[in-house]
């Protein structure tokens, strides 16, 4: 049933709060329009100051304003085809500037080897082409039926053959030396873009735990402009999308998240909030340990919870299915049953 687009009608549907921290629905100018993550503001108080300050903006670019002009620590919106003519708009809020821990970049230069120079050449200034080939390349190794790069550039609206020549220079660096330099870069380089082509190289030896953990760490890279991180997201869509599939399988069983506590304490706490759902799906399609998923749980517990108090399924429904893939317990969106079990756990180390 289509649901009128008034604010009374938005409010009995969603049944719409004023909690701190909780979900809260209102009309927006193209749909429904749901906060979750807010602590001092109020939705409705949110939204008239986002249309105040730029009132043609879509509502859905708003996080860049929320952080410059309103105070925010970091923030993300999403938006999602509701119904036949109306989007449904989600806006992740962090006000907290204490919870948002990008991790620290070496101050070296590493000396690349050729094939990793013509990379960096290669990827430019052509982030789409870049990314269209880091959602693809990690898998590609684990994949049934390989679609071609040029096939996949057709399919992505990108050019066949800067595809074809990024894809075949990444293949190159599969040797041990290549796998040695890409945790060395990304720990000691100060330049981006060689902690770029280190990102995208590392696709090459996902059958090592320790990759799932350096792109984890390349997701809350410092960068301002987040190449690095937009890279290291598009790898792990493309795996995790993968393994959901069938199409990709990994042989040695569960990723060891524990090597990656530092960089999942940081975006469980919030760094990055458009890369949270996606990094609760990887945990949970990788069979994350439990203990060790708790412990997460129990040192940042609110954003966690926020997603799974959300309203809209797509958001919360990764939230849901992490608490029950460390738990084993099954308590619906009862925010407090799910606040009162991870309080009540005892922490490891």
């Amino acid at each position: 049933m289509k649901i009128r687009r008034t604010a009374a009608g938005i409010v009995a549907l969603f049944g719409l709060t004023a909690t701190p921290g909780s979900s809260q629905v209102i009309v927006g100018p193209d749909g429904p329009v749901e906060f979750i993550g807010l602590q001092q503001w109020e939705a409705q108080e949110l939204f008239d100051a986002i249309q105040g300050l730029a009132p043609d903006l879509p509502f859905h670019a708003c996080a860049a304003l929320m952080k410059q002009e309103l105070g925010f620590a970091d923030a993300a919106a999403m938006r999602y085809r509701w119904e036949s003519d109306d989007w449904y708009t989600v806006v992740v809020g962090l006000e907290d500037s204490t919870r948002v821990r990008y991790s620290l970049t070496g101050s070296e230069t590493v000396d690349l080897p050729e094939t990793w120079q013509e990379l960096h050449a290669v990827i430019g200034e052509d982030l789409y082409t870049l990314t269209v080939v880091a959602r693809a390349f990690p898998a590609s190794g684990y994949l049934l039926n390989p679609e071609s790069p040029r096939r996949l550039a057709e399919q992505m609206g990108a050019d066949p053959e800067s595809v074809e020549r990024l894809w075949e220079l990444a293949a190159r660096a599969h040797g041990e030396e290549d796998r040695r330099l890409a945790h060395e870069v990304l720990a000691r380089d100060s330049s981006s873009s060689a902690r770029t082509v280190a990102t995208l190289v590392l696709g090459n030896f996902m059958d090592d735990d320790r990759s799932w953990q350096a792109l984890v760490g390349s997701v809350i890279d410092p960068h301002p402009h987040r190449v690095v991180n937009e890279v290291a997201r598009s790898m792990l869509e493309g795996m995790f999308a993968g393994m959901v599939e069938g199409l990709m399988r990994r042989e040695r069983g569960p990723v060891d998240w524990a090597g990656a506590r530092a960089p999942l304490s940081a975006i469980f706490g919030g760094t990055n909030l458009p890369a949270f759902n996606l990094i609760l799906q990887v945990l949970v399609v990788t069979d994350i340990d439990p203990e060790f998923a708790q412990q997460l749980a129990h040192e940042n517990p609110d954003l966690l919870l926020a997603h799974a108090g959300a309203e809209h399924g797509p958001t919360r429904i990764p939230a849901l299915n992490f608490l029950k893939a460390m738990s084993d317990e099954d308590f619906g969106t009862n925010l407090d049953a799910w606040r009162s079990w991870i309080n009540g756990r005892p922490v490891g180390r």
